[in-house]
């Protein structure tokens, strides 16, 4: 059946895009304004999915979404239609784009489509996972249940993430404020001080020389410098969101001593916790795992996880198939065949994540703790000795003169 990208309006001020699928356009014509809609222009398409062509595909955070699903579901507990919850969630937004967003997904479910057929034509937003829950929950009828449980799902990233970022506030704010306080004083202090010793005429001692030619060079070249750096951090980012550039860089990860069981217990517990969701959801393992490998970062944990896909298709159980990766640890092992032969796997995994959650909160604590001293010290310690650099001299001239 051809699908149809059209324009319309909801009243005198609001416009919105949608895509309709029909038998020709003058069936399209008369769904448009079944709708309750006024037709502006339509056109024919064969892509799927509605184009923005006036608006910028703008990223949801996590806490927007979460605020999005627990509303839905509670507007749903109350006995809400899905079609009205959606176009009450669409005028209470802050985000212009996702108020769009969810207007074009009432349309959608309006015009005969489900739920989670519409949240597939937004991957910017809802992601394969978020999609996975909401079909689940269409097919099993526990729609708000499901919402519920990604909206806890979504909760809980978000609070991880907020305390990883509360942590890092303090040690990042003194970093900037060190090296604020380094330039400063290279460009604009030392090169004053310099003309001191220069008009002298005594020989500088090396560490005042090393100093000096230092700040020459940011007071010389420090925009281009800057310019440079920032380019350098561009093509870094670029590289390093390739595959080759993530494969570079999670082999490095892994080979580090102590940063080597953080990143895979991050890794491990996202893991852990998406696939504990996704079957208590009703997934399969083998699409539950499918599903949760694209939620990790480190690609060699990824293809060992994906090859117990093929493993788990020839028969063999999760436990086996997690024993022949050297980056899983024994224990997740020993708990993930306990929990398929007692037949709570899902709860097993719940377990794993919480412990591998924890001990990433403590490290992270040890962490931040340990780096604000660390910090202080080096800073202190790089403002120190510009400061005797440039003193040295002064002492020598006053020893001269007695």
């Amino acid at each position: 059946m051809p699908s149809y990208i059209y324009k319309a309006k909801k009243d005198a001020v609001n416009a919105i895009t949608g895509q309709i699928s029909a038998q020709n356009e003058d069936d399209a014509l008369e769904m448009i304004n079944q709708l309750g809609l006024i037709p502006v222009s339509i056109e024919e398409s064969n892509a799927e999915g509605v184009l923005f062509s006036n608006i910028r595909e703008v990223k949801i955070n996590g806490k927007e979404l979460y605020l999005f699903s627990k509303q839905l579901a509670n507007l749903l507990k109350s006995g809400v239609t899905l079609l009205k919850a959606l176009e009450v969630l669409a005028g209470q937004t802050k985000s212009i784009y996702f108020a769009k967003v969810l207007d074009e997904v009432s349309i959608g479910v309006k015009s005969g489509r489900s739920f989670s057929t519409c949240l597939v034509d937004y991957p910017a937003i809802f992601s394969p996972l978020f999609v996975a829950m909401v079909r689940a929950g269409e097919e099993m009828g526990k729609l708000r249940q499901m919402l519920n449980s990604v909206a806890d799902f979504l909760k809980a990233q978000e609070e991880f993430s907020s305390k990883v970022r509360s942590a890092m506030v303090y040690p990042l704010f003194m970093l900037g404020i060190g090296v604020s306080t380094v330039i400063f004083i290279l460009t604009f202090v030392m090169p004053k001080m310099s003309v001191i010793f220069t008009d002298a005429g005594q020989v500088l001692p090396l560490p005042t020389v090393i100093v000096m030619s230092i700040s020459h060079f940011f007071k010389a070249y420090g925009i281009e410098a800057l310019i440079i750096g920032a380019i350098g951090l561009l093509t870094f980012n670029r590289w390093r969101a390739s595959t080759q550039g993530s494969i570079v860089i999670g082999q490095f990860l892994l080979n580090l001593p102590y940063v080597r069981g953080l990143v895979l217990k991050v890794d491990l517990a996202r893991f852990t916790r998406t696939m504990s969701l996704l079957l208590e959801s009703g997934l399969t393992i083998i699409r539950s795992i499918e599903m949760a490998v694209p939620t990790m970062h480190n690609p060699q944990l990824k293809m060992d996880l994906l090859v117990c896909v093929q493993d788990l298709a020839a028969g063999n159980n999760l436990g086996s198939c997690l024993s022949r990766s050297k980056l899983v640890p024994t224990m997740m092992v020993q708990l993930v065949t306990v929990g398929e032969e007692s037949g709570n796997l899902q709860e097993s995994l719940r377990d794993i994540a919480e412990s591998y959650e924890a001990d990433i909160n403590e490290t992270t604590k040890l962490i931040t703790t340990v780096l604000e001293p660390v910090l202080i010290l080096a800073v202190g310690g790089v403002v120190g000795l510009i400061v005797f650099a440039m003193l040295l001299p002064i002492f020598s001239m006053d020893l001269m003169a007695h």
